[in-house]
């Protein structure tokens, strides 16, 4: 078939995809369809750099127009597919044209979860030109209060902070970013909010937002300037749905990540894939990055399970958190400078699973990485060793203190919890 590849989504994860079709010698037809006039951009630096001013649009680019001509891609942009027919492999545009193609991959991101309320003062943050709207508004002194205790609510508090604005943090929950950290993890970081001046509320109950406050069930007023939401997103799975595509919490593929309609595939925060035999969404810089590449190595035949081991990185103020992995319920902790700490996560025969580190700056990336590595290595591993901040990572990595069969491990040091 002579009819084109297209991608529909033009966010990280589609641009990563078109990307790699173009490295990997595909020549045909590309069209890239998406419904923000940008060209594809990476969506982590919004809450910070674009928020503080220190990144702008060029810098967050996956490819600028000049290497876009370079490259072949038809960019179509500010548009929306309306409908999807897998049965004749054709796609129809908002403007009544039709597409055929020979594979598709859907690419389609998410929204802002919205709040049940509408006020001039309630913003949300997905987009470039999200960013930059609250930006101009983010002065000091303004009063800010943020609907939601997780990384986009967090990063937009520290980056408000910077910028002198009075920041109050609403979280409904019983701790920050409950669903992905653990406890001591989440306690460090509201510990950190606070201690930079954050009024952090947890357990919170909101009644209702009007023009210049947030009114609290128990009776509470908190006035404000502006009101931020951050609530999680959703993902944008209906054109799918409406083609009758196998569709859950996102859009389910294979291990291939191949939908259930023939050459459709879907990667990034719409794809719902297995992760250890159960269904779920990563909404991660990290997993657009591969998936995109993925799904395009697979859209050529290649015929590769999707096999990439999970993770994120938040940056807060001047500390960091990053996980790899899975979290289990056997944790093993291990001290870093500066109050920093590293967590690991392992499985019945004490290989790792997961790690999650905390600490200044980026002081942390180096033993994740490593522990990436100890993940795939999947050597048994001593948690007294694992405890011990004296010993490296790297001596795990090539067995030095793996436990020898038959020789008790010791425990002494390994603190047993269950997943957050």
């Amino acid at each position: 078939m002579d009819d084109a590849l297209i991608i529909v989504g033009a966010g990280h994860a589609g641009g990563r995809a078109a990307l790699t079709l173009r490295e990997e010698g595909y020549a045909g037809r590309l069209i890239l369809i998406g419904d923000e006039p940008h060209l594809p951009y990476e969506r982590p630096p919004l809450s910070k750099g674009v928020l503080q001013g220190t990144a702008d649009l060029a810098g967050c680019s996956l490819f600028d127009n000049a290497r876009l001509a370079e490259l072949g891609i038809e960019h179509s942009a500010n548009n929306l597919v309306s409908r999807l027919d897998p049965q004749h492999q054709r796609l129809q545009l908002a403007d009544g044209q039709w597409l055929p193609y020979a594979g598709l991959l859907l690419a389609t991101g998410g929204r802002a979860r919205r709040l049940p309320w509408e006020a001039p003062n309630i913003v949300y943050l997905r987009t470039h030109d999200e960013a930059l709207a609250l930006r101009g508004a983010l002065r000091p002194g303004t009063r800010l209060v943020i609907v939601g205790g997780g990384f986009i609510g967090l990063e937009v508090a520290a980056s408000a902070r910077s910028l002198g604005c009075e920041v109050t943090v609403l979280e409904a929950g019983p701790r920050l970013a409950g669903r992905v950290l653990p406890p001591v993890i989440s306690a460090a970081l509201l510990d950190l909010h606070r201690r930079q001046g954050v009024d952090v509320r947890l357990n919170v109950v909101l009644e209702t937002i009007n023009a210049d406050a947030v009114l609290l069930v128990d009776g509470e007023r908190l006035a404000c300037d502006l009101v931020v939401v951050g609530i999680g997103m959703q993902p944008n799975l209906e054109l799918a749905a409406a083609a009758g595509l196998d569709v859950g919490q996102g859009i389910r593929v294979d291990a291939y990540l191949r939908t259930s309609a023939p050459y459709v595939y879907a990667a990034g925060d719409v794809c719902e894939f297995r992760l250890g035999g159960l269904y779920q969404r990563q909404e991660t810089w990290r997993n657009a990055e591969a998936q995109g590449r993925h799904a395009a190595l697979n859209m050529l035949g290649r015929e590769l399970p999707f096999e990439a081991i999970p993770g994120f990185w938040s940056d807060q103020f001047d500390w960091g958190v990053q996980t790899v992995g899975v979290m289990t319920p056997l944790m093993v902790s291990r001290p870093l400078p500066d109050g920093g700490l590293l967590l690991f996560y392992l499985d019945a025969d004490r290989r790792l699973q997961g790690a999650c580190g905390w600490a200044m700056g980026s002081r942390a990336a180096k033993d994740i990485k490593l522990c990436e590595r100890l993940i795939t290595a999947a050597i048994p591993l001593s948690e007294a060793s694992l405890a011990d901040p004296d010993l490296s990572l790297k001596h795990l990595l090539r067995g030095r203190y793996a436990p020898i069969s038959g020789v008790p491990i010791p425990v002494g040091h390994a603190n047993r919890a269950g997943p957050p």
